[in-house]
C-alpha cells in the first residue's frame, strides 16, 4: 500500500508523513519545494506536487492506493477538487481531507465546498476537522512567547486546542485501517481554555512569566496585512468564532479512533519547552 501525503511541508502533513512512516508505512511525498521535501524525509520517495502544474497532480497520484489532502486554505476549493479529481482518475481508493471544526456552519465555505466535491467523488472518504493547533505557540508565535507575550483577538473566549500529533494518530488510522470511510471526525483536547490560560499553562513550563494580551480584530488585521486575503477572512472568522464561544466544544471523536485520551495542554508545553528559550 502506497500513501501520497500532500503538502508535507505543512504543519498537519509533516506530522502526518513523519507518523506514517513510523508506522512503517510506504510514504509518497508530495511537495513543491523537493529539496526541503527530501531533507525533511530521506527515507521516503519523493514527488513534485504544484497545484499551479496540473500535470503534477495526475503523476503523483499515480499507483498510490490512498491520498492525505492538506490543501493551503488560499487554494481552496479549486486545488483540492483538482486533487481529488486526479485521485479518482489515478484509481486512488480512499482520501483523508483535512478540513477545519465548525466549517459547516457555512455551507459555502472553501472547506465544506471541498469536502463536498470529496464525499461526490465516488472515492472512500474520511474529513478531519481540527480546531486550533497547540504547536503554533511553538512555531508561528514563539518569538512572542519568548519576549513575554501572546497577542490575539480572543477576548475571554475559550478553544480546546489539539495536539498535532493526535490528528496524525486519527489521520494514520483513516488512512490504514477499516472502519472509517464516510466518517467525519472533529479533533479537539481534552479541554477548553481560555488564552489566560494558555498564557498560565506556558509560564508554568517555561519558568517565567507570559502574559495575554486580548487585541480586536483591527489589529489582528493589521499585523497580518500582506497576506492573502482570504487568509486574513479566515483568521478574522476563527477569532470571532471564538469571541462568541463556538471554539469551547471538546470532542470525544479522537478517543474513538484511537481508544486513549487526547494529549493535554500542559503535556505539549513541557515537550516544547525548547522553543521558547
Amino acid at each position: 500500500m502506497t500513501i501520497l501525503v500532500s503538502n508535507a511541508n505543512g504543519k498537519v502533513g509533516h506530522e502526518v508523513a513523519k507518523a506514517l512512516i513510523a508506522a512503517a508505512q510506504k510514504v509518497r511525498i508530495g511537495a513543491r519545494d523537493l529539496v526541503k521535501a527530501k531533507a525533511d524525509f530521506p527515507s521516503a520517495e519523493i514527488v513534485e506536487l504544484d497545484f499551479a502544474r496540473p500535470a503534477t497532480l495526475a503523476a503523483a497520484v499515480r499507483g498510490v492506493d490512498a491520498v492525505f489532502s492538506a490543501t493551503p486554505y488560499e487554494l481552496l476549493p479549486d486545488a483540492e477538487r483538482a486533487l481529488i479529481d486526479a485521485a479518482k482518475a489515478g484509481g486512488v481508493e480512499r482520501c483523508v481531507k483535512l478540513s477545519a471544526m465548525g466549517v459547516d456552519a457555512d455551507p459555502n465555505s472553501p472547506h465544506m465546498l471541498a469536502e463536498r466535491a470529496l464525499k461526490e467523488s465516488g472515492l472512500a472518504w474520511t474529513v478531519l476537522r481540527p480546531t486550533f493547533f497547540m504547536q503554533n505557540y511553538a512555531t508561528m508565535v514563539a518569538a512572542s512567547v519568548r519576549a513575554g507575550a501572546i497577542y490575539e483577538a480572543a477576548a475571554d473566549g475559550a478553544s480546546s486546542f489539539v495536539d498535532l500529533r493526535d490528528i496524525a494518530a486519527v489521520a494514520v488510522a483513516a488512512l490504514t485501517k477499516p472502519g472509517h470511510a464516510g466518517k467525519t471526525y472533529t479533533l479537539t483536547g481534552p479541554a477548553a481554555l481560555t488564552r489566560a490560560e494558555v498564557a498560565a499553562a506556558l509560564s508554568r513550563a517555561i519558568g517565567r512569566k507570559v502574559e495575554y494580551v486580548a487585541v480586536d480584530d483591527a489589529a489582528l488585521r493589521g499585523a497580518m496585512a500582506g497576506a492573502p486575503p482570504a487568509l486574513i477572512e479566515l483568521m478574522s472568522g476563527l477569532y470571532g468564532a471564538v469571541r462568541q464561544g463556538y471554539t469551547a466544544a471538546v470532542s470525544e471523536d479522537f478517543a474513538h479512533v484511537t481508544g486513549r485520551a487526547p494529549s493535554d495542554f500542559a503535556a505539549f508545553a513541557a515537550d516544547n519547552v525548547a522553543a521558547w528559550r
